[in-house]
């Protein structure tokens, strides 16, 4: 069972689709999980003109598109393809093999649900799972060759593919329930963070509450400039693609809404809050006793 959380999801008002083709997409990303390509997609799909209807790592699912509705994924193919899923990659052989896995049966449950054979790549233009490659050289708009050069390095042959597609359980099932939880405002009971000047999970959560994003206690996708003050619930990459939750919270202060936590956002957020400016957040930092006193109000900082 591959869980779905629809937490990311937009409502892009795109056509409903017209054929029958599941698009098998891998994302070039190495180490990108399905949050942080959900959470990027959600995030610039009407600029960039791009996004997929899944992403699928080794945990589950997160859904960006609406199934059964044009997705902007592959080109002119998009409007035969109900579903567009992408596999996450991954340097670790048993975390790539987990994320594939997941990929096939959630392939299969959307084949079923949409009446897609169990083919690959064959010559019917409009019916069956297709790779982004053979989209590329069949219709255009696109010059992707995924996915199999990342699976090719796993050492899964195309013939494996289609073979493990159409092995897949009929009855596979999948969770469309979300088991993040709901964004909303901090209760009236809920206990009161230390101030303490460092920004942990707990602050994380009770800001993802008050700005209405999702509630889990991380901080996805950033880059670390190695501020003293940041500690457990951040996420580091080399790559990043920014969180939801510093995008809401720079559109409060009205600087660029990238998601990504630098110097001249933490100055923003200094100047707001009436403490040094300075670019930095270091241990017991001032602007983030700030935040912890305006979440205990029950109010947002910024």
């Amino acid at each position: 069972m591959v869980t779905i959380n629809k937490s990311l999801a937009i409502n892009s008002g795109t056509a409903p689709t017209i054929g029958k083709i599941i698009v098998l997409h891998s994302t070039d990303d190495m180490e990108a999980t399905a949050k942080q390509m959900a959470t990027y997609e959600h995030r610039v799909w009407k600029s960039a003109e791009t996004f997929v209807h899944f992403g699928v790592d080794d945990i589950g699912a997160y859904q960006v598109g609406t199934p059964g509705r044009v997705a902007w994924g592959a080109g002119y193919v998009n409007k035969y393809a109900p579903v567009q899923l992408e596999l996450c990659e991954f340097e670790d052989h048993d975390r790539a093999m987990k994320a594939y896995r997941n990929w096939v049966s959630l392939a299969v449950t959307m084949a079923d649900k949409y009446g897609v054979p169990r083919t690959l790549d064959s010559s019917d233009k409009t019916h069956g799972f297709k790779s982004h490659a053979w989209c590329s050289a069949n219709y255009g708009g696109s010059d992707h060759q995924d996915p199999y050069p990342y699976l090719k390095n796993l050492g899964i042959s195309k013939a494996q593919i289609a073979a493990d597609l159409e092995a897949g359980k009929a009855s596979a099932t999948v969770s469309a329930s979300t088991t993040i939880e709901s964004a909303g405002a901090i209760s009236a009971s809920a206990a009161k963070l230390t101030v303490d000047g460092y920004w942990g999970p707990h602050l994380t959560m009770a800001l993802q509450r008050l700005y209405g994003t999702t509630v889990d206690g991380v901080v996805s996708s950033q880059y670390n400039w190695h501020n003293a003050g940041l500690t457990g619930g951040w996420q580091f990459v080399g790559k990043p693609v920014g969180s939801l939750l510093i995008a809401a919270m720079q559109r409060a202060v009205g600087v660029k809404a990238d998601g990504i936590l630098g110097p001249e956002t933490i100055k923003a957020w200094q100047r707001k809050a009436g403490t040094p400016v300075d670019g930095k957040i270091d241990k017991q930092s001032r602007l983030v006793m700030y935040m912890q006193k305006c979440v205990n109000a029950g109010k947002r900082p910024f």
